[in-house]
């Protein structure tokens, strides 16, 4: 039999996945055959891979994969995304561009574009991730860039050619439809211009675009030339529903589009060159139940006695990859002042780092990881003393590891500059054994919803500051672990993923009435 708390998550899980099964019924959804749906993001639902002679799939990494899996559960799906490997472009080749997978009782099919090799690396690492990603987080120095040199302005043509592509792939399937209006989801920054291309192919469609990243306000999108923001508002206005994670993002949002575009708003509404979008944040969540399945499987046992998570030791948790945005430096000079403002914490204290490296093809993703590893041995040179040392980092992407470690986390540190959610704030309360802490920061997405009295808020550049709140939660009482960790349980239950796929699509289908 099922806890009282397991099956309230069971309960709001099933519910929303039931009501976005019945809406897709009621819109003929459930079936290609009637209508298209249409996905696409620059990453897929799988990924080929290879091993001696060969090719096998895995699921997709990354938190929009999981939360999207929510749709392909209850509907057949067209989705469109790049090639991210040597094996993703090789069967796409094989296959002509499009495979068709079982997905349950449903079909997952999925179409990848081919991009030039040169057009991709400026679409995706110069672009998207040196460019907007920095941007949109707030971490540019800008005394140093970005520079709109010539070069940015060529890259900054090969990342609207990839976004054709996509535009044109999704158009593609969206012929082998009915004759009913095409439902289109577009996902996150790599494709802003996709849904004003998409617009001009396809007039009728219903269009969406979610961003998966921190909106912040209009000063820092004037980092970009106005031909370029312009162009990119201008794209997603296309849409008939845009969304974000938190209403911060969303009034910073509908600011941006007033201030350049000279927009007007109405009650949740863009209202601009004839165009009607609705603008509404939907904080992406998590399936608690599927969760805590996972928590208890073999693979993850088998890390928890690997990673001798001892009773006895006081356990601190970041779990993050190794992007400048995510703060790992100051953590760790956070935990340093704490060992030396407060002697008791040595030979007791284990600060845990799951942080799978990041974007290594970039040389400021490189120099940071060797910062954390420089960092993170001078430290443990300096405290550690017979078989204890305060630092252990992992920096291979094991999924199943990180939980290992939430299951045994006496405070979660997630101390992100900035954030659009932050899953971690959500799982690691769900499947934590010990009544662990959460510490967040406010520049997180996830403090819209599970900031104080839940958690112990964080300024992400106050060292002093975060030594301070680790003391403090390793310090609090049973009974205030116990009430800030069920507080936490009930936010995060409340909504969770089904509740985010059902509430966009809601939105989005109800525009056509």
């Amino acid at each position: 039999m099922k806890s009282t708390k397991e099956g309230t998550a069971l309960c709001a899980s099933l519910g929303y996945r039931q009501a976005l099964k019945e809406l897709c019924d009621q819109n003929n959804l459930c079936h290609e055959k009637q209508r298209m749906l249409v996905i696409a993001s620059n990453r897929g639902p799988v990924e080929f891979k290879r091993k001696g002679n060969a090719t096998f799939l895995e699921r997709g990494q990354g938190g929009l994969v999981t939360a999207l899996s929510s749709l392909v559960e209850v509907i057949d799906t067209n989705w469109v995304a790049a090639p991210l490997s040597p094996e993703d472009a090789e069967m796409a080749a094989r296959s002509g561009g499009e495979i068709s997978l079982p997905s349950g009782e449903r079909r997952l099919n999925i179409s990848f574009i081919r991009p030039e090799e040169e057009d991709y690396r400026a679409y995706y690492d110069r672009i998207s991730n040196s460019l907007l990603w920095f941007l949109q987080h707030g971490i540019h120095d800008v005394v140093m860039s970005p520079n709109f040199d010539p070069a940015t302005w060529e890259d900054w043509e090969s990342y609207r050619r990839v976004n054709r592509l996509f535009a044109q792939a999704i158009a593609a399937r969206c012929d082998f439809s009915s004759d009913r209006e095409p439902v289109i989801m577009v996902h996150d920054y790599h494709l802003y211009l996709v849904p004003g291309m998409l617009r001009e192919m396809l007039p009728r469609a219903l269009i969406h675009h979610f961003t998966h990243i921190s909106w912040p306000g209009p000063d820092l999108w004037r980092q970009l030339p106005s031909l370029i923001r312009e162009e990119l508002l201008e794209s997603l206005l296309a849409c008939d529903v845009v969304g974000f994670h938190t209403p911060r993002y969303v009034d910073n949002f509908l600011l941006a589009c007033r201030e350049f575009l000279g927009a007007e708003e109405e009650e949740g509404f863009i209202r601009h060159r004839g165009g009607n979008t609705r603008v509404r944040a939907y904080p992406i969540s998590i399936d608690p139940e599927g969760l805590e399945r996972f928590s208890l499987s073999s693979e993850v046992i088998h890390y928890e006695e690997s990673l001798f998570l001892g009773k006895d030791s006081l356990n601190i948790l970041q779990v993050a990859r190794t992007d400048p945005s995510k703060n790992i430096l100051r953590s760790l000079k956070s935990l340093e002042l704490l060992l030396r403002q407060h002697p008791k914490y040595r030979g007791r204290l284990v600060f845990w780092g799951m942080m799978p490296a990041s974007r290594q093809g970039s040389e400021v993703y490189r120099r940071y990881l060797e910062a954390i590893r420089s960092q993170a041995e001078e430290i443990n040179r300096t405290f550690e003393r017979n078989d204890w040392r305060p630092i252990e980092l992992f920096f291979e992407n094991s999924y199943a590891r990180a939980i290992a470690a939430m299951k045994h986390y006496d405070v979660l540190l997630v101390n992100s500059l900035a954030d659009g959610m932050n899953l971690v704030a959500k799982e690691g309360p769900i499947v934590n054994t010990r009544k662990g802490v959460l510490l967040l920061s406010e520049g997180t997405g996830a403090w819209d919803e599970l900031g104080p009295p839940s958690s112990i808020a964080v300024n992400p550049f106050d060292i002093v500051g975060t030594a301070a709140a680790i003391d403090r939660a390793l310090s609090l009482s049973p009974l205030t672990r116990s009430f800030m960790s069920r507080l936490l349980r009930v936010r995060i239950e409340g909504y969770p993923i089904f509740r985010w796929a059902y509430e966009q699509l809601r939105d989005l289908l109800e525009t056509q009435e």
